[in-house]
């Protein structure tokens, strides 16, 4: 298990987030609390990549199940997705950064191990945690995350949740306490006529219907 760190998620030491993002840079994997669950996460880019599969690995998740990345702010759903529609561009105006995934067409700048195999797409998030988009920025790109558990078992919303197995593996931790929200949050595909949320959250169908109306 690496080195643990306290940190605050709305004011972060500015040392300890260049060192999560020295070591994301280094291709390490850091744990961290989001605004909505604690997560596993590494640098989406092609010379200090981590890897999905060795996510998955440490999860225990099946393969094939797209990760998400994380954004620093929400105009880069531009950068990350193409062909956004209308409504998606509504919903992210409406709900990030917030607890909000939304899967769209990935751009040329999103690696082919994150993008859905099935239809090209991607998901994306802008989280409600001045942490994980200070700790975007400082690394330099997108973290690909996914919550810090073996898969199956609860999200962890503490990090006294946050089994032993899944601290070990990584090279450095984030101790924030409890998190925001406590609910992984809601996924919604957005590359058809209208929004399917195909994972629920705190943003229940009947905000998302508001949202675009």
């Amino acid at each position: 298990m690496g080195q643990v760190f306290r940190v605050d998620q709305d004011d972060p030491n500015a040392e300890v987030v260049n060192q999560a993002a020295s070591v994301l840079r280094r291709g390490g994997i850091v744990l961290f609390p989001t605004d909505t669950v604690y997560g596993l996460g590494a640098l989406a880019a092609k010379d200090s990549c981590y890897g999905a599969q060795e996510l998955f690995e440490i999860k225990n998740r099946p393969t094939g199940i797209p990760v998400p990345l994380l954004l620093a702010k929400p105009s880069e759903l531009y950068v990350y997705g193409r062909e956004i529609k209308p409504y998606a561009k509504k919903l992210a105006d409406t709900f990030w950064p917030g607890p909000l995934t939304i899967v769209v067409q990935a751009s040329d700048r999103v690696l082919t191990e994150f993008r859905n195999a099935a239809d090209d797409s991607v998901g994306l998030r802008c989280p409600d945690s001045e942490l994980v988009r200070q700790l975007v920025t400082a690394a330099g790109g997108p973290i690909f995350a996914s919550s810090a558990n073996t898969h199956g078992l609860p999200a962890p919303d503490t990090f006294d949740a946050i089994e032993e197995r899944i601290k070990a593996p990584a090279t450095l931790i984030l101790d924030g306490g409890a998190t925001k929200g406590g609910t992984s949050s809601t996924v919604v595909v957005c590359t058809g006529d209208a929004p399917v949320v195909v994972r629920p959250g705190e943003i229940t169908q009947e905000d998302i219907d508001r949202a675009i109306a």
